[in-house]
């Protein structure tokens, strides 16, 4: 199979068609059709000559690596997009709709390695990296269907983000350059590699940064996020510290509430005495439900108290609102498999 073309820069694309007999110009249109026009097929491309479009067609130059497989469309006007891909696996990704914007969700790998017991990608396991082009392929994907345009992207869907740091780097480059995202509607959600934020630190790639703590101490942390053992706070924190130090950005710090595990007012204090002097926002997330996990969300009288706890501390802490959960889209639910049932197919 030839190379697809998503994935490609600008640059790359220029030098594609000119290996084709083509002038630099006929990369630079192809570009502007893919990513600034969410373009999936070479038949949309109506300035290129037919001769051109048809030559491709016939040579099976694709366009994007990915195709649908099925769209799940929940009751909030969630959207999760199953996406084929060149080795038969499924990756996952969201469109989230707000009352102000639009949002892609996208995931980093085909499955996770770091294993998180409330999340269906971790308990399902590791299968590979997505390259540049797989990641960029599912905003595209998500942007040809939406009914605007798709502002913000957030690093949340399946994977762990900093554990494919070369190919997410990349992705963040096409999305920021050549879709025309800005690096400040980017987040990438990480459970706290600390090789791969001293990278985005290194590289001053100024996205906005999300951690997922999810428990104020090793002990408890070890256990919801196994790669704590790898990644302690002590080492985290001061790090986390300088990012928002150095990229003027306020963190972000994720923290899923589970019942009679990490929800608990001398917690919330806790929590308080850990992230003292960061520059940062806590976002308490509601525990979705999650086949094999075990574990049960937190009352919602529960969170509130331990938002209280938090809020007076003086940190800005919000209680997400999360969507997409009756078509298991909403944060933790996504798998990257069919399921048994198929509910809505894939539309031509």
């Amino acid at each position: 199979m030839a190379t697809p073309l998503v994935g490609m820069n600008g640059r790359e694309l220029e030098a594609f068609f000119v290996a084709q007999g083509e002038s630099a110009f006929r990369g630079r249109q192809v570009a502007k059709w893919i990513y600034s026009r969410a373009a999936r097929e070479w038949s949309a491309m109506t300035d290129l000559s037919a001769a051109m479009r048809n030559r491709m067609v016939a040579e099976g130059v694709p366009v994007g690596p990915t195709t649908v497989e099925e769209r799940h469309v929940s009751a909030d006007g969630t959207t999760k997009f199953v996406l084929r891909l060149h080795d038969q696996q499924f990756n996952e990704s969201v469109q989230i709709v707000h009352p102000d914007r639009l949002t892609a969700c996208v995931s980093s790998q085909v499955g996770c390695a770091v294993g998180c017991p409330f999340c269906a990608t971790g308990l399902g396991g590791f299968k590979r990296h997505l390259t540049p082009g797989e990641i960029v392929d599912q905003y595209l994907t998500m942007q040809h269907e939406a009914a605007g345009r798709i502002s913000n992207i957030v690093f949340m869907g399946m994977g762990e983000p900093l554990l494919n740091t070369e190919n997410v780097i990349a992705a963040t480059h096409i999305l920021n350059k050549e879709v025309n995202v800005g690096m400040r509607h980017i987040t990438v959600s990480t459970s706290g590699i600390i090789p791969g934020i001293e990278r985005l630190l290194a590289e001053e790639i100024p996205v906005n940064l999300a951690i997922s703590l999810h428990a104020a101490n090793d002990t408890l942390r070890d256990k919801l996020v196994p790669i704590n053992k790898t990644y302690p706070l002590g080492d985290l924190i001061p790090l986390c510290k300088r990012y928002a130090d150095t990229s003027n950005r306020r963190l972000t710090f994720e923290y899923v509430m589970l019942r009679d595990e990490n929800d608990s007012p001398e917690q919330a204090r806790e929590l308080v005495s850990l992230l003292r002097g960061v520059h940062c926002h806590v976002n308490l997330i509601p525990h979705n439900p999650v086949d094999g996990s075990g574990l049960t969300a937190s009352d919602a009288q529960i969170i509130r108290n331990f938002r209280d706890v938090v809020q007076n501390a003086g940190f800005t802490t919000t209680i997400r609102f999360n969507k997409g959960q009756d078509e298991t889209a909403a944060c933790g639910q996504l798998r990257g498999r069919l399921p048994a049932r198929r509910k809505a197919p894939a539309r031509s």
